[in-house]
């Protein structure tokens, strides 16, 4: 269903993560098209339609919740293999997440909810924070994430964030009564003296005790073995909040994907799957066997846990959750919504997102604007493709539809918001797409506010595709 060949062939890998208020923006929208389309339900093609299918990559995943040795959970993951089945995407999801996403009135972080006796639960809860299906989830302790780690180590990596005992601190940013080392100087030498660990604290948001063992030490070099990144990934004591030891979670992973070929075989078409794995060793065995990207999911703001625990709790930007995963895991995508399911694509050119009239920064914040307007009118969105057209976009925003009865629906609702627009019946389908919408460069000044939303003549006209 897309407008070229050439783009049914690409992967979706592009990552972004802009700013929440972008996907507000709602120019225009009527009532009457927001009701029409939510509510329409018919997205399956009649029995008997003889077009071509294509499948959506089906992207073995895997969940991987990390725990200290008292079973606290520190870090959370979700590694993705390309359609190819080597390398991947690492999509790295903070740990004090919140579990309703911002929705409905409880604040409840992942660490909350996990219960190693329960890992089923606890693995549900993730998918339906993040929107999708996981294919498999495991919690993993020392031993079992060296054994998945050990293929990409060791590696070279500076922290963002380290003990205070590994910085010089401020007098007035220390508790009153700190450990010294024989200079007078509270920290920098502190990893020679193993009794300044009890006494050494660092104000920030949340002040907490310094712990002086192995990993401070660790965390004053760049080398890391096996070892050593576990001892990173497994730490709870660091001080400083949740924000700042997400920041060492996201450089060690990154480190990671960086460890690995990056001259694996290009882009695969769609509907060419590789063998599926059996197990989540074989999910990380092939992720670092080819090029890998990491991306940490946005948050839209901390607030207060409502289960009585007094912890921060991170609100994931959901829009920003669906923009990664649409990309990388388009078939594993949760569609909740009761209307048609979209594939956006954005194929205009570095160079028409500078022209004066752009609103945008990229083509990844042209896709989340259109994923956050068409959540606003309750339909959903399973696909995203950022890749650009070499020959550049349409002005008209091209919308591609797997049944001729949607387009009278689609004209009243997005229209307002898109603009003026071509609409086609497919002559080939996306397995479990109805609508592809391959945004034009007229979208900028719809979004802008400044374009006519009606449509006149051959802008309505439904022509077949090709």
């Amino acid at each position: 269903m897309t407008a070229s060949a050439d783009r049914r062939r690409r992967s979706a890998m592009a990552g972004a993560a802009l700013s929440f208020s972008l996907v507000l923006v709602a120019v225009g929208l009527t009532f009457v098209g927001a009701t029409t389309i939510a509510n329409s339900t018919e997205g399956v093609v009649v029995q008997g339609d003889v077009r071509p299918v294509i499948l959506l990559p089906q992207t073995d995943n895997a969940a991987l919740a990390v725990v200290d040795d008292d079973n606290r959970l520190t870090a959370l993951i979700v590694a993705t293999l390309l359609p190819g089945g080597e390398g991947g995407s690492i999509v790295t999801i903070p740990i004090d997440a919140d579990a309703s996403v911002g929705l409905g009135n409880e604040r409840r972080p992942l660490t909350g909810v996990l219960d190693p006796a329960d890992p089923d639960g606890f693995f549900e809860a993730v998918e339906g924070t993040l929107a999708i299906a996981l294919q498999f989830g495991e919690i993993v302790g020392a031993d079992r994430l060296a054994q998945l780690i050990e293929p990409v180590t060791p590696v070279s990596v500076g922290l963002p964030f380290v003990p205070a005992s590994t910085q010089p601190v401020d007098a007035e940013e220390v508790d009153p009564e700190p450990a010294t080392t024989e200079s007078g100087s509270a920290g920098t030498d502190s990893a020679e003296d193993p009794d300044a660990s009890d006494a050494a604290k660092l104000s920030k948001a949340t002040t907490a005790e310094v712990a002086r063992d192995e990993l401070a030490d660790l965390l004053q070099s760049s080398d890391f073995d096996v070892a050593a990144a576990v001892g990173v990934l497994r730490s709870t004591p660091l001080p400083g909040t949740n924000a700042d030891r997400q920041t060492n979670t996201v450089a060690m992973w990154s480190a990671f994907a960086a460890a690995t070929p990056v001259d694996a075989a290009g882009d695969v078409p769609v509907d060419e799957l590789a063998m599926p794995v059996a197990t989540i060793d074989d999910v990380f065995t092939r992720l670092w066997r080819g090029p890998v990207q990491v991306r940490d999911l946005a948050v839209v703001s901390a607030q207060s846990s409502t289960d009585g625990n007094e912890t921060d709790v991170s609100v994931l930007d959901r829009f920003d959750s669906l923009l990664v995963f649409a990309q990388i895991s388009p078939a594993r995508v949760s569609k909740p919504n009761v209307g048609l399911v979209f594939r956006i694509e954005v194929p205009i050119t570095d160079a028409q997102l500078t022209v004066e009239s752009s609103p945008f920064v990229d083509r990844s914040d042209v896709a989340r604007s259109a994923l956050g307007q068409l959540l606003f009118l309750q339909v959903n969105v399973a696909s995203v493709d950022v890749a650009p057209n070499p020959e550049g976009a349409p002005i008209k925003t091209r919308v591609e539809v797997a049944d001729e009865k949607f387009v009278a629906e689609l004209q009243r609702s997005i229209s307002p918001v898109f603009g003026d627009a071509e609409y086609v019946v497919s002559e080939e389908l996306i397995a479990g797409i109805d609508v592809v919408m391959a945004i034009g460069t007229g979208y900028f000044d719809a979004f802008n506010g400044e374009a006519d939303a009606s449509s006149d003549g051959d802008a309505d006209t439904v022509v077949a595709d090709g």
